[in-house]
C-alpha cells in the first residue's frame, strides 16, 4: 500500500497549482480562486504548527549501523 504525502505537502501542492492558474489567467482574479489561495495560506500556517499534520522526522537511527 502506498503512503500518501503529509497534509502540509499536499497543501503546498494545491497552493502552487492555484497560484499557477491565476498567473496564467488574470481574468480569474475576481473569482473565488483568489480566496482559495488565501484559505490555503491560512491552512498551511496552521498545519505548520500542528504536529499531527507535519511529516514525522526521520529517525537518524534507521540509517546508522548499530553494533548490538
Amino acid at each position: 500500500m502506498e503512503s500518501r504525502p503529509p497534509v502540509l505537502d499536499r497543501l503546498y501542492i494545491a497552493h502552487g497549482l492555484i497560484a499557477e492558474i491565476l498567473g496564467e489567467a488574470p481574468q480569474l482574479h475576481d473569482c473565488h480562486l483568489d480566496q482559495a489561495l488565501f484559505v490555503l495560506s491560512l491552512a498551511i500556517k496552521r498545519a505548520r504548527r500542528s504536529p499531527k499534520l507535519r511529516q514525522p522526522p526521520v529517525s537518524a537511527y534507521r540509517e546508522q549501523y548499530l553494533p548490538f
